[in-house]
């Protein structure tokens, strides 16, 4: 049982004796809390006593007091909001972790509650300990556990192994395949940028590559200034429909319309921007009160209206003609505010107009590919409008499919600007409310430094060969397995804990080996760079990678916290598209 346990269990009736007290006097009285030793054996318990034995000591409490009616009844509804809430037992905790191995699995198939639902209902292999510990593991196997919400951040030199990692997961999540266990396949979004386009062509996402099963049904959203030449680049893949990416005006409201043009919190605005914000505001409170959704016509016809000289309105017009770059026709040209220089002008039709707008429905297996490469998009815009699609494809049911959201080569478009912070901080949100908003996220980018604070949430991170002193001391302030703080902590364990689990008779440890780190950064540094490709380091505190057997029978389930795990990602079950361009 549990301290808490231990101290109900001991309660007498008001007035009498509380515990037990030593001769010394060196126990606590009745109105403190028992304080807690970690050089005592006998005082450490272990989470996994029988949970059977923790209730009926709390439920003896009342029957051994002789309290008064009223006491006992105040008692007993104290009591049971002190019981372990069902939603919390080990199974769940099993249940909800990212990254677990086999041997965990089949424990948890031998927990109580197991039978009448499977903890692991979603999941896919991902990986293979490659540790190298003395002791032979069995299974090196290590599992995503699909099913549960989860983040990735996966850094890595060129052509160290980050895309072909991310391709596996999204192998795992969107359709069944030897490598998973997939009754209901996931929907993705992926956002992709390349700065090396042009008319000739360029080279499409390597997670296109998907479509080689023929059940993940891939679509590719492209510039409409940019859909001949990404027409041709994709028209390799069979199974990929290339379309414009569309916004109709029902996808806009306040919030994107204010991502769209940067407005942040902190700083000076610009005066064109302090009318935006008033104008937006007045239209909210419009919609509020007809129960309609944003007018993008009665926003520019507002802005048309203001005071505004032609420096002030060039930067607005720059945004806004970028937004209506990407809109439905008819509906960005309905009110030209800056036709002929004269404010109101209505915009006349010189060809057919694109009539529909992007289809955000999710749907099972479906991968959309949001791929802006084109020379008229700056790394900026992309921002912006991955900023818009996020938002679209969050506010979908997340109750109907499961969601899963990729940024590939982050680097090349995560810069300084306030439209990427705008990104980032939508990103935060969604790994923030991952449980609550049913989001799986992978990040895949070369440098770790895009963003330290996606480091800090991120529930997994996967760190694939680099050779830059500067990334391992980002890695250093973020990670739990590679800052001194966590060797410290990972060490006191050990010293504190090690020894006394032996003398308690555990028979060994059944799952994935952790990588003994030095203190050294030098030590961790010649580590990574000795990594060969496909190979990585993974940093998981929440993952159970395995399973501690006592004497008795029963069993400890083992997280990574501050230890790191070697691993070898496994080899795809779709084509591969990311080799090397050799000359012959």
């Amino acid at each position: 049982m549990d301290s808490l346990t231990s101290s109900m269990a001991s309660l007498t009736v008001p007035g009498k004796k509380c515990g037990k007290r030593s001769n010394k006097g060196s126990a606590a009285s009745f109105s403190g809390t028992a304080a807690y030793s970690l050089s005592t054996k006998s005082q450490i318990q272990t989470p996994s006593e029988d949970d059977t034995a923790d209730e009926s000591s709390l439920e003896g409490v009342s029957s051994k007091s002789g309290l008064t009616g009223d006491e006992d009844s105040l008692l007993n509804i104290h009591l049971g909001l002190l019981k372990r809430r069902p939603e919390l037992d080990e199974l769940y905790e099993i249940k909800t972790t990212p990254i677990f191995t086999e041997a965990v699995r089949k424990y948890a198939l031998s927990l109580p509650g197991a039978t009448s639902e499977k903890p692991f209902s979603q999941y896919g292999l991902l990986a293979g300990d490659v540790s190298g510990n003395a002791e032979q593991r069995s299974d090196p196997r290590i599992f995503w556990n699909v099913a549960a919400p989860s983040s990735f951040f996966i850094c890595g030199s060129q052509g160290s192994g980050k895309s072909h990692s991310l391709s596996c997961l999204l192998e795992n999540a969107l359709a069944p395949c030897s490598a998973n266990e997939l009754p209901r396949p996931l929907t993705g979004i992926v956002f992709h940028y390349d700065t090396f386009i042009s008319d000739s062509g360029g080279s499409p996402c390597e997670v296109a590559w998907l479509s080689s099963n023929r059940d993940i049904k891939v679509r590719v959203l492209c510039p409409p200034t940019n859909i001949r030449t990404m027409q041709r680049i994709y028209n390799k893949f069979a199974n990929v429909s290339v379309e414009e990416l569309r916004l109709n005006e029902s996808d806009l409201n306040t919030k994107r319309m204010l991502d769209l043009m940067a407005v942040t919190t902190g700083g000076n605005l610009p005066l064109y921007l302090h009318v935006a914000q008033r104008i937006l505001r007045d239209l909210r409170v419009t919609q509020q009160r007809t129960d309609t959704g944003f007018n993008y016509t009665a926003f520019k016809r507002s802005l048309a209206l203001e005071n505004l000289t032609e420096m002030q309105l060039a930067p607005l017009k720059q945004r806004l003609e970028t937004l209506e770059s990407f809109m439905v026709e008819d509906q960005a040209k309905a009110y030209n505010m800056f036709a002929s220089g004269q404010p109101g002008h209505k915009a006349g039709r010189k060809q057919p107009a694109a009539t529909r707008g992007t289809s955000w429905k999710p749907q099972n297996g479906q991968l959309t590919i949001v791929d802006l490469s084109c020379p008229c998009v700056t790394p900026e815009m992309a921002c912006s409008l991955f900023n818009i699609c996020l938002s679209l494809f969050l506010e979908q049911d997340s109750a109907a499919v499961g969601r899963v959201i990729a940024l590939d080569e982050a680097h090349k478009y995560m810069t300084d600007s306030s439209e990427c912070a705008a990104l980032t901080e939508a990103l935060l949100a969604t790994i923030r409310l991952q449980r609550h908003l049913g989001a799986r996220v992978v990040i895949s980018t070369q440098e770790p430094t895009i963003s330290p604070k996606l480091l800090d949430l991120c529930s997994v991170t996967i760190v694939h060969r680099f050779t830059s002193p500067d990334w391992l001391n980002a890695l250093g302030k973020h990670l739990a397995g590679v800052s001194s703080g966590g060797r410290l902590l990972e060490q006191a364990r050990k010293l504190n804990m090690g020894g006394e689990e032996e003398e308690e008779g555990e028979d060994g440890v059944d799952g994935a080996g952790t990588l003994a780190l030095g203190d050294a950064d030098p030590a961790l540094f010649s580590r990574i760079v000795d990594l060969r490709v496909g190979e990585a380091l993974m940093f998981a505190p929440s993952a159970i990678v395995g399973v501690k057997m006592r004497k008795d029978g029963k069993g400890d389930v083992r997280r990574l916290a501050h230890g790191v795990l070697k691993v070898r990602i496994r080899n795809r079950t779709t084509d591969d598209g990311g080799q090397s361009i050799m000359a012959r």
